[in-house]
Protein backbone atom coordinates (compact mmCIF):
# COMPACT_ATOMS: atom_id res chain seq x y z
CA UNK A 1 0.00 0.00 0.00
CA UNK A 2 1.26 3.47 -0.90
CA UNK A 3 1.70 5.70 2.18
CA UNK A 4 -0.29 8.91 2.53
CA UNK A 5 2.72 10.63 4.13
CA UNK A 6 6.39 9.62 4.23
CA UNK A 7 9.01 11.14 6.50
CA UNK A 8 12.43 10.17 5.19
CA UNK A 9 15.71 10.70 7.10
CA UNK A 10 14.45 13.92 8.66
CA UNK A 11 17.02 15.86 10.70
CA UNK A 12 16.24 19.20 12.34
CA UNK A 13 18.61 21.48 14.25
CA UNK A 14 17.65 24.78 15.87
CA UNK A 15 19.98 27.75 15.53
CA UNK A 16 20.97 29.90 18.50
CA UNK A 17 23.83 30.30 20.88
CA UNK A 18 24.45 26.60 20.40
CA UNK A 19 23.07 24.37 17.64
CA UNK A 20 20.50 21.98 19.12
CA UNK A 21 19.77 18.87 17.09
CA UNK A 22 16.12 17.98 17.74
CA UNK A 23 15.61 15.21 15.15
CA UNK A 24 18.18 12.79 13.72
CA UNK A 25 17.39 10.86 10.53
CA UNK A 26 13.80 10.20 11.62
CA UNK A 27 11.78 8.06 9.20
CA UNK A 28 8.27 6.61 9.19
CA UNK A 29 5.26 6.16 6.94
CA UNK A 30 1.64 7.11 7.61
CA UNK A 31 -1.06 5.13 5.79
CA UNK A 32 -4.56 6.27 4.89
CA UNK A 33 -7.17 5.56 7.56
CA UNK A 34 -4.82 4.60 10.38
CA UNK A 35 -3.98 6.23 13.69
CA UNK A 36 -0.22 6.28 14.09
CA UNK A 37 1.12 7.18 17.53
CA UNK A 38 4.35 9.14 17.89
CA UNK A 39 5.45 8.37 21.45
CA UNK A 40 8.33 9.61 23.55
CA UNK A 41 9.29 11.41 26.71
CA UNK A 42 9.39 15.21 26.97
CA UNK A 43 12.20 16.62 24.82
CA UNK A 44 12.34 13.63 22.49
CA UNK A 45 11.46 15.74 19.43
CA UNK A 46 7.73 15.01 19.08
CA UNK A 47 6.55 18.59 18.64
CA UNK A 48 9.47 19.36 16.32
CA UNK A 49 8.29 16.46 14.19
CA UNK A 50 4.74 17.88 14.03
CA UNK A 51 6.07 21.33 13.11
CA UNK A 52 8.31 19.83 10.43
CA UNK A 53 5.40 18.09 8.71
CA UNK A 54 3.66 21.47 8.30
CA UNK A 55 6.99 23.28 7.73
CA UNK A 56 6.27 25.81 10.49
CA UNK A 57 9.72 25.68 12.04
CA UNK A 58 11.42 28.91 13.17
CA UNK A 59 13.49 30.90 10.70
CA UNK A 60 17.10 29.73 10.60
CA UNK A 61 16.29 26.14 11.52
CA UNK A 62 18.44 23.63 9.66
CA UNK A 63 16.40 20.93 7.94
CA UNK A 64 17.55 17.86 6.03
CA UNK A 65 15.55 14.97 4.62
CA UNK A 66 12.03 14.81 3.21
CA UNK A 67 8.39 15.05 4.22
CA UNK A 68 6.58 13.60 1.21
CA UNK A 69 2.86 14.25 0.70
CA UNK A 70 1.28 13.27 -2.63
CA UNK A 71 4.69 12.84 -4.22
CA UNK A 72 6.06 16.26 -3.17
CA UNK A 73 8.44 17.35 -0.44
CA UNK A 74 6.65 19.78 1.91
CA UNK A 75 10.02 21.12 3.08
CA UNK A 76 10.71 22.39 -0.47
CA UNK A 77 7.31 24.02 -1.11
CA UNK A 78 6.90 27.78 -1.57
CA UNK A 79 4.52 29.88 0.55
CA UNK A 80 1.57 29.54 -1.83
CA UNK A 81 1.94 25.78 -1.99
CA UNK A 82 2.22 25.56 1.80
CA UNK A 83 -0.99 27.57 2.25
CA UNK A 84 -2.80 24.91 0.23
CA UNK A 85 -1.50 22.22 2.59
CA UNK A 86 -1.62 23.81 6.04
CA UNK A 87 -5.06 23.73 7.59
CA UNK A 88 -6.52 22.34 4.39
CA UNK A 89 -5.05 18.96 3.50
CA UNK A 90 -3.16 18.62 6.79
CA UNK A 91 -4.59 20.16 9.98
CA UNK A 92 -3.23 20.27 13.52
CA UNK A 93 -4.66 20.38 17.03
CA UNK A 94 -2.14 21.76 19.53
CA UNK A 95 -1.67 20.74 23.16
CA UNK A 96 -2.55 24.14 24.66
CA UNK A 97 -5.99 25.15 23.34
CA UNK A 98 -5.81 28.60 24.98
CA UNK A 99 -2.62 29.37 23.05
CA UNK A 100 -4.31 28.46 19.76
CA UNK A 101 -6.77 31.37 19.95
CA UNK A 102 -6.14 35.10 19.97
CA UNK A 103 -7.39 36.21 23.41
CA UNK A 104 -8.88 39.49 22.14
CA UNK A 105 -10.98 37.87 19.39
CA UNK A 106 -14.15 35.80 19.77
CA UNK A 107 -14.19 32.13 18.87
CA UNK A 108 -16.62 32.91 16.05
CA UNK A 109 -14.20 35.45 14.57
CA UNK A 110 -11.49 32.77 14.38
CA UNK A 111 -13.80 30.54 12.31
CA UNK A 112 -14.79 33.34 9.93
CA UNK A 113 -11.17 34.42 9.53
CA UNK A 114 -10.09 30.86 8.72
CA UNK A 115 -12.92 30.46 6.19
CA UNK A 116 -11.91 33.75 4.57
CA UNK A 117 -8.35 32.51 4.07
CA UNK A 118 -9.54 29.19 2.62
CA UNK A 119 -10.70 29.90 -0.93
CA UNK A 120 -12.94 26.83 -1.17
CA UNK A 121 -14.61 27.51 2.17
CA UNK A 122 -14.91 31.26 1.52
CA UNK A 123 -17.26 30.54 -1.40
CA UNK A 124 -19.68 28.58 0.77
CA UNK A 125 -23.00 30.12 1.65
CA UNK A 126 -24.58 29.97 5.11
CA UNK A 127 -21.19 30.09 6.85
CA UNK A 128 -22.87 30.55 10.24
CA UNK A 129 -24.86 27.34 9.86
CA UNK A 130 -21.76 25.44 8.70
CA UNK A 131 -19.74 26.67 11.70
CA UNK A 132 -22.47 25.70 14.15
CA UNK A 133 -22.70 22.25 12.55
CA UNK A 134 -18.92 21.80 12.96
CA UNK A 135 -19.16 22.72 16.64
CA UNK A 136 -21.99 20.24 17.18
CA UNK A 137 -19.91 17.53 15.51
CA UNK A 138 -17.22 18.34 18.06
CA UNK A 139 -19.62 18.06 21.00
CA UNK A 140 -20.50 21.75 21.54
CA UNK A 141 -24.25 22.30 21.51
CA UNK A 142 -24.65 25.82 22.94
CA UNK A 143 -23.05 27.04 19.74
CA UNK A 144 -24.23 30.65 19.72
CA UNK A 145 -22.86 31.32 23.22
CA UNK A 146 -19.52 29.71 22.38
CA UNK A 147 -19.13 31.65 19.11
CA UNK A 148 -19.76 34.94 20.94
CA UNK A 149 -17.34 34.05 23.71
CA UNK A 150 -13.70 35.06 24.11
CA UNK A 151 -11.23 32.23 24.78
CA UNK A 152 -10.87 33.05 28.51
CA UNK A 153 -14.63 32.65 28.96
CA UNK A 154 -14.54 28.96 28.00
CA UNK A 155 -13.16 25.90 29.76
CA UNK A 156 -10.11 24.05 28.45
CA UNK A 157 -12.32 21.22 27.21
CA UNK A 158 -14.63 23.59 25.32
CA UNK A 159 -11.67 25.37 23.74
CA UNK A 160 -10.13 22.08 22.65
CA UNK A 161 -13.44 20.99 21.09
CA UNK A 162 -13.61 24.33 19.27
CA UNK A 163 -10.01 23.81 18.09
CA UNK A 164 -10.91 20.36 16.78
CA UNK A 165 -13.96 21.81 14.99
CA UNK A 166 -11.69 24.39 13.35
CA UNK A 167 -9.16 21.72 12.38
CA UNK A 168 -11.76 19.49 10.69
CA UNK A 169 -13.57 22.37 8.96
CA UNK A 170 -11.61 21.89 5.73
CA UNK A 171 -12.16 18.11 5.75
CA UNK A 172 -8.40 17.35 5.93
CA UNK A 173 -6.69 14.19 4.79
CA UNK A 174 -4.48 14.16 7.89
CA UNK A 175 -5.14 15.45 11.40
CA UNK A 176 -2.07 15.92 13.57
CA UNK A 177 -3.02 15.79 17.25
CA UNK A 178 -0.04 17.14 19.20
CA UNK A 179 -0.57 16.15 22.86
CA UNK A 180 -4.21 17.36 22.54
CA UNK A 181 -5.24 16.27 26.05
CA UNK A 182 -2.13 17.08 28.10
CA UNK A 183 -3.66 20.19 29.73
CA UNK A 184 -7.06 18.57 30.43
CA UNK A 185 -8.32 16.55 33.38
CA UNK A 186 -8.83 12.81 33.04
CA UNK A 187 -12.59 12.98 32.42
CA UNK A 188 -12.30 15.58 29.65
CA UNK A 189 -9.29 13.71 28.24
CA UNK A 190 -11.45 10.61 27.77
CA UNK A 191 -14.16 12.68 26.08
CA UNK A 192 -11.68 14.22 23.62
CA UNK A 193 -10.19 10.82 22.75
CA UNK A 194 -13.66 9.38 22.07
CA UNK A 195 -14.50 12.47 20.01
CA UNK A 196 -11.44 11.95 17.79
CA UNK A 197 -12.42 8.31 17.24
CA UNK A 198 -15.99 9.28 16.33
CA UNK A 199 -14.90 12.05 13.95
CA UNK A 200 -12.36 9.80 12.25
CA UNK A 201 -15.08 7.19 11.67
CA UNK A 202 -17.51 9.80 10.31
CA UNK A 203 -15.14 11.92 8.22
CA UNK A 204 -12.47 9.40 7.27
CA UNK A 205 -9.33 11.38 8.01
CA UNK A 206 -6.02 9.84 9.08
CA UNK A 207 -4.57 10.73 12.50
CA UNK A 208 -0.99 11.27 13.61
CA UNK A 209 -1.33 11.19 17.40
CA UNK A 210 1.62 12.65 19.30
CA UNK A 211 1.79 11.85 23.01
CA UNK A 212 3.85 10.69 25.98
CA UNK A 213 0.79 8.90 27.41
CA UNK A 214 0.92 5.17 26.69
CA UNK A 215 -2.58 4.71 28.09
CA UNK A 216 -3.96 6.82 25.23
CA UNK A 217 -1.81 4.92 22.75
CA UNK A 218 -3.43 1.65 23.85
CA UNK A 219 -6.91 3.05 23.25
CA UNK A 220 -6.31 4.96 20.03
CA UNK A 221 -3.42 3.80 17.91
CA UNK A 222 -3.00 1.04 15.33
CA UNK A 223 0.77 1.44 15.12
CA UNK A 224 3.37 3.28 17.17
CA UNK A 225 6.69 4.97 16.40
CA UNK A 226 8.87 5.37 19.50
CA UNK A 227 11.00 8.53 19.51
CA UNK A 228 14.05 8.82 21.77
CA UNK A 229 16.41 11.80 21.75
CA UNK A 230 15.31 12.74 18.25
CA UNK A 231 15.63 9.27 16.75
CA UNK A 232 12.88 6.83 15.79
CA UNK A 233 14.03 3.72 17.64
CA UNK A 234 11.27 1.36 16.58
CA UNK A 235 7.97 1.23 14.70
CA UNK A 236 5.50 -1.56 15.35
CA UNK A 237 1.86 -2.37 15.94
CA UNK A 238 0.55 -1.24 19.31
CA UNK A 239 0.15 -4.71 20.80
CA UNK A 240 3.74 -5.68 19.95
CA UNK A 241 5.08 -2.47 21.47
CA UNK A 242 3.77 -3.49 24.87
CA UNK A 243 4.43 -7.24 24.60
CA UNK A 244 7.75 -7.29 22.74
CA UNK A 245 9.55 -3.92 22.79
CA UNK A 246 12.90 -4.21 21.04
CA UNK A 247 14.95 -1.15 21.91
CA UNK A 248 16.27 -0.68 25.44
CA UNK A 249 14.90 2.88 25.67
CA UNK A 250 11.45 1.62 24.70
CA UNK A 251 11.56 -1.05 27.40
CA UNK A 252 12.50 1.54 30.05
CA UNK A 253 9.69 3.88 28.92
CA UNK A 254 7.08 1.11 29.02
CA UNK A 255 8.27 -0.22 32.39
CA UNK A 256 8.03 3.28 33.87
CA UNK A 257 4.47 3.55 32.57
CA UNK A 258 3.51 0.13 33.94
CA UNK A 259 4.87 1.04 37.38
CA UNK A 260 2.76 4.20 37.40
CA UNK A 261 -0.49 2.40 36.55
CA UNK A 262 0.05 -0.69 38.72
Amino acid sequence: MKPLLSVNNLSVAYAGGRIKEALKNASFKLYKGEILGIVGESGSGKTTLASSILNILPSGTRKEGEVIFEGRNILKMNDKELRNIRGNRISIVFQEPAASFNPVLTVGYHFLEFMGKNSAMNKRENKGRIIEDLLRKSGIYDTKRVLKSYPHELSGGQLQRAMIALAISSNPDILIADEPTSSLDVTVESQIVNLLLELRKELGFTILFITHNLGLVKVLCNRVAFLYRGEVKEITDTKSLFLRPKHESTKVFINDYLRLVS
